[in-house]
């Protein structure tokens, strides 16, 4: 009684079931309305109704409703009256009748109308709130809305349709999907995902923390997938390594400075050559600048930029790579390392852009109150802006990695750390 109205309830006796149970005819809700509870829980009148289920009209109507009328198949408003051979024409000539819909609230209030007088013609019930869980047969809504109730309505339709369907007395085209595609399909619309650009990619944060209930539990869904299916790949025979083998080096032959934008990387060649078939040229030397050391000979391997192809090559077949990425010049703090997942493996451009990305980023305060305790001139650099005056104001440091990583920026190569041969660990080498 006191939750029901405000939910868009009907509150009826029991007698309102057992009657349209007989008739088998859903009978007017408002000829059997609860007006309060007694003692025993029950209507007040319900019990004196069930009484009168022994009379002759076998009916739990008031005794006053009876005398009225010798046939109370009571159907639709208060005081309505329709023979049982009407009322069944009535429901078996539409569609809608007895169904109950919800129309969203961006509805305009043009349209509101039209559909109100739509479904009260057809005998359906409009209902004035929605939440989820409830037993709302239809939602009505436009197409900016239909992310609120996808997946927890079951069938959501728009105004178009009912107007059409009320007109026409049968039930329109209705495409159902199932709860849990619709929950995804819904994310997909609120939430439209795009490739992440590589001179971007430094920019791209995990926004986890603020993932939603139930995005986190679409992710988990979609995780849980893609387990199952690298699972049954990767079902061998006892003599097979469950996994591939993993190569001992990745990307030795790129020429490239990790603190520039991938779109620099380069190839090396032995020899340079031309397109045209010319032949090839002999390599070229130069001494090196005195240091205080006895001078020597470097060769230099001249590049090429990387083909397309080659970007998008795919280097390393399994779905996860560790790398442990030098933090300082010296290498006094040791490497620190970052997972990446991949369900496709990893390509050569892919690889490139995490590492870029990783220097790009700030130092965390965590790294730092170790950093100052480092010898170089990028520590000392650091110390000075860590003990100033503006930083106490400001309350943090931003200072990249590529700056504390110094003329240490040359890349070698990712070499496969010692374990076993299936082994996902890597460390970047870097020279300057």
């Amino acid at each position: 009684m006191q939750h029901g109205n405000t939910n868009g309830l009907l509150l009826v006796t029991i007698g309102w079931f057992v009657d349209s149970v007989k008739r088998n005819v859903r009978l007017s809700e408002t000829l059997y309305s609860v007006n309060s509870i007694g003692d025993n829980g029950l209507a007040s009148n319900d019990l004196k109704r069930l009484d009168q289920n022994s009379g002759a009209e076998n009916s739990c109507l008031p005794s006053g409703l009876l005398k009225h009328n010798k046939q109370p198949d009571f159907c639709g408003a208060p005081g309505s009256q329709f023979s049982e051979r009407g009322s069944k024409r009535y429901t078996t000539s539409s569609s809608l009748s007895g169904q109950s819909f919800y129309v969203d609230v961006d509805v305009t209030a043009e349209l509101l109308s039209k559909v109100s007088e739509a479904l009260s013609a057809e005998g359906a019930t409009l209902v004035d709130q929605w939440f989820v869980g409830c037993n709302v047969n239809y939602v009505v809504c436009e197409g900016p809305s239909v992310q609120k109730y996808l997946g927890h309505s079951t069938n959501v339709v728009t105004p178009l349709w009912v107007l059409k369907s009320a007109k026409e007395k049968s039930l329109q085209r209705l495409v159902h999907l199932s709860a849990d595609l619709a929950r995804y399909t819904g994310a997909r619309v609120d939430n439209p995902r795009h490739d992440v650009s590589h001179e971007g990619v430094s920019r791209v944060t995990c926004s986890a923390d603020k993932a939603s209930h139930e995005e986190r539990q679409i992710k988990v869904s979609l995780a849980k997938d893609g387990v199952r299916k690298r699972r049954n790949r990767q079902m061998q025979t006892c003599q097979t390594p469950i996994r591939p083998i993993t190569p001992g080096s990745l990307l030795d032959s790129i020429c490239w400075s990790v603190s520039e934008p991938t779109s620099s990387a380069s190839i090396y060649t032995e020899s340079s050559s031309v397109e045209n078939g010319a032949e090839d040229q002999p390599p070229v030397f130069f001494d090196a600048k005195e240091d205080g050391k006895e001078s020597e000979a470097s060769f230099v391997n001249l590049s090429r930029p990387l083909t397309e192809s080659e970007k998008s090559e795919l280097i390393l077949k399994g779905p996860f790579l560790t790398i442990m990425f030098p933090v300082d010049r010296f290498s006094e703090m040791g490497p620190c390392s970052r997972t990446f997942f991949s369900n496709k493996g990893f390509t050569c451009l892919q690889v490139l852009d995490y590492i870029y990305a990783f220097y790009q980023e700030n130092m965390s305060s965590e790294e730092i109150e170790v950093a100052i305790y480092t010898d170089s001139r990028h520590a000392d650099r650091l110390r000075s802006i860590y003990s100033s005056k503006e930083t106490a104001e400001r309350g943090h440091i931003e200072f990249r990695r590529i700056d504390f990583l110094g003329s240490r920026r040359s890349f070698e190569m990712l070499k496969r750390i010692q374990g076993d041969s299936n082994s996902n660990l890597y460390e970047l080498l870097t020279r300057a």
